[in-house]
Parts: structure tokens; C-alpha cells; sequence
């Protein structure tokens, strides 16, 4: 008793329930992974127009420059690997930061540059 049998099937037909079945589990793994690609970014805008055709991004996450380490630091934007090495060698030398305008101590960091990354550093309480 085959399979063709069972269904009662000819060959043919077999041969078009199996491509179906096939196509549909095909679009069924495509729709459920596009669902997972496109989840919730319509709601998240990370820019903001400031009028004159320029974008600035939104602070999305604050770090504490007492307790983060490098690579932390260096995911925000203005920051390099360099500057994020300089940071934790004068947290480490020195002490803590008190507030956000401590970083200036740090070299490489200018006013201007504090004013660029200011919004991305959050001093928490000892």
C-alpha cells in the first residue's frame, strides 16, 4: 500500500500536494521571519530635525563614565577607542568624576566635544 494508495492519489496529483505543502512552508518561514526584521521599528525615531536640514540622534542610553568600561564608552557617538582608553585611565589615576563636566579633565576632550557627548553621560551616586 504506497502512499499515492493511501490518498488515493495519482502520481500527479501527489506531485502538486507535495510542491504546495512545500510553498507554503516556504512563505510561512518567510512571513515569520520578515515579522521578527520589521518588529517595532516604525515606533523607534532615533533622529530628530533640528530645522535646518540637519539630524541629531536622541540619547537612547546614558552611561556612567565612574563605572563603564572602554568598549562601553566608545559606543557613543564622538567617542573612539582612544578617548574611551583616556577616560578609564583617568578614572583610574585620579578618582571618580563628580559630574559631567569632570570629562574636560580627561585630554582630548574640548568644551565643544563635551557639549556633543554630555547627553550620553549620566553621573550616578556613590
Amino acid at each position: 500500500m504506497g502512499i499515492n494508495r493511501f490518498f488515493d492519489f495519482s502520481s500527479a496529483q501527489l506531485k502538486v500536494v507535495i510542491f504546495l505543502t512545500g510553498l507554503l512552508l516556504i512563505l510561512s518561514f518567510y512571513s515569520f521571519i520578515k515579522g521578527f526584521s520589521e518588529a517595532g521599528t516604525e515606533g523607534i525615531n532615533l533622529s530628530v530635525n533640528v530645522g535646518d536640514g540637519d539630524l541629531r540622534y536622541q540619547t537612547v542610553f546614558r552611561v556612567d563614565p565612574n563605572f563603564s568600561p572602554a568598549d562601553s564608552l566608545d559606543l557613543i557617538p564622538g567617542i573612539g577607542p582612544v578617548l574611551s582608553r583616556r577616560i578609564v585611565a583617568y578614572r583610574d589615576s585620579v578618582g571618580h568624576f563628580e559630574k559631567v563636566e569632570d570629562l574636560l579633565k580627561v585630554r582630548g576632550i574640548s568644551r565643544k566635544l563635551l557639549e556633543k557627548i554630555g547627553p550620553y553621560f549620566e553621573i550616578r551616586p556613590w
